[in-house]
């Protein structure tokens, strides 16, 4: 009988690692316009961990990737940034491209909750690229898609009254009947609630208008909307929603108000005892906060951090998990205005360059036929 002998420090690094405490870092911010890169934030912060004498980053390093760069959702985001670069340099095509890429990501895969909040800005700018580029009937899709949407849009109204279509003598389409397994899935016809199934949806133009089924724990339908002739229906079956990445995405698109439960079941999913949440907070600073997996309970203050730098992902492992023989870090007093208990959070601004193209392009418009230069920083 051969014996095996393992060395007492190994063994003794085994137990030490099993003794700290797992922390998950999620970036709830947006990945594709932070000043400072996210995943190398992540990285750097998730190294301080290791260094930590009480805590650890989670195990799996695919799932420290993905808490940080999220998935079709985030990857939509991305695309319209890329948009607003190439829309502030002129480059319209290529724009278009970038923009209708993030269009057919938000329309065709994620919640409606994240349509209603993200699909207005792009159809605004796919509206004014459409106009530039001559694509006439892109751009009355792009007006019918922006009726879908919250917000005042005054600034786009000649391109709205130029492009928009009156559907009021178009023929009646046949309801079409939508059912699910299971029943009870709330149903909604161009981003708005008709019911919950089985329940029967005027039909549409498949070109233009889109249903979405959706059912709390469950994987979101996203299809366009049948005519209803020839007896169309929609019968779908609905999966468990267990893809990490879209749960994700939904807890960032919900951020700062991002329920706790929702955070810590994501939190147990991946073997963590804590959430540090991070994003940007202006250029080079970050902004934190903690929760407790175990009590769903977030940590009473927020606290605010250089965005690189060893001495700034230690402070920040420390904020996460205390090490005893450390001085408390004091968290940064909050500003004078506060929002919420995250205190300043972010809100979802329009790239400012976009927004001041975009009024040059509309007060052309306004002026004739007369050429107008248009010119813009970024």
């Amino acid at each position: 009988m051969r014996l095996f002998f393992v060395p007492l420090f190994l063994v003794a690094g085994v137990a030490q690692a099993a003794d700290k405490i797992p922390v998950a870092v999620l970036w709830m911010g947006e990945p594709a316009v932070a000043t400072d890169s996210p995943s190398k934030i992540a990285d750097e912060l998730n190294e301080a961990l290791l260094r930590s004498p009480v805590a650890r980053p989670i195990d799996s390093a695919e799932n420290r990737k993905l808490l940080v760069t999220g998935g079709v959702g985030s990857e939509a985001i991305a695309a319209a940034a890329r948009g607003d670069a190439l829309f502030v340099k002129l480059k319209f095509a290529e724009a278009v491209k970038e923009y209708e890429k993030a269009e057919a990501l938000i329309l065709s895969s994620v919640p409606v909750a994240m349509k209603r909040q993200r699909l207005g800005a792009i159809e605004r700018n796919l509206l004014v690229l459409y106009d530039q580029l001559g694509r006439h009937d892109d751009a009355a899709r792009a007006v019918e898609r922006l009726s879908w949407t919250a917000g005042e849009n005054d600034d786009l109204k000649p391109q709205i009254l130029k492009y928009a279509q009156s559907r009021m003598y178009e023929p009646i389409h046949p309801a079409v009947k939508v059912t699910s397994q299971p029943e009870g899935a709330a149903v909604f016809r161009n981003l708005t609630s008709v019911g919950a199934t089985p329940n029967e949806v005027a039909g549409g133009n498949p070109w233009v208008d889109i249903i979405d089924i959706e059912s709390p724990g469950y994987r979101p339908i996203h299809l366009a909307l049948p005519t209803g002739h020839g007896s169309e229906s929609v019968q779908v079956t609905l999966e468990i929603e267990d893809r990490l990445w879209a749960i994700v995405d939904q807890i960032r698109a919900r951020a700062p108000d991002a329920p706790a439960k929702e955070v810590a079941d994501l939190g147990h999913r991946l073997g963590a005892a804590r959430v540090l949440v991070i994003m940007s907070d202006g250029p080079g600073k970050l902004l934190a906060r903690v929760l407790e997996v175990n009590t769903a309970k977030w940590a009473t203050d927020t606290f605010r951090s250089d965005a690189q730098g060893q001495p700034a992902m230690d402070k920040l492992a420390n904020y996460a998990v205390p090490a005893p023989a450390l001085v408390q870090v004091v968290p940064a007093k909050a500003p004078p205005k506060k929002k919420g208990a995250w205190g300043k959070w972010y809100t979802w601004v329009a790239a400012a360059g976009v927004v001041a193209l975009v009024g040059g392009l509309l007060i052309a418009d306004h002026v004739g036929d007369d050429k107008v230069n248009v010119s813009a920083s970024h």
